[in-house]
């Protein structure tokens, strides 16, 4: 990934993101390839909003 800063003091910092992008786009192939119906966003944000207001 292009842009990325080097992080002073940090060792293995840069080879630790490189790694979390590597999944995060496996991740992404995979959500992005999965043959199951979509789920509609209205139908998510019910969840996440259900789930929150059970957690506080």
């Amino acid at each position: 990934m292009t842009g990325k800063m080097p992080e002073s003091g940090a060792s293995g910092s840069i080879q630790q993101e490189d790694a979390i992008d590597e999944i995060v786009r496996r991740q992404t192939r995979e959500a992005i390839d999965d043959p199951n119906t979509d789920i509609d966003a209205d139908t998510v944000f019910e969840r996440v909003e259900r789930l929150h207001a059970e957690r506080i």
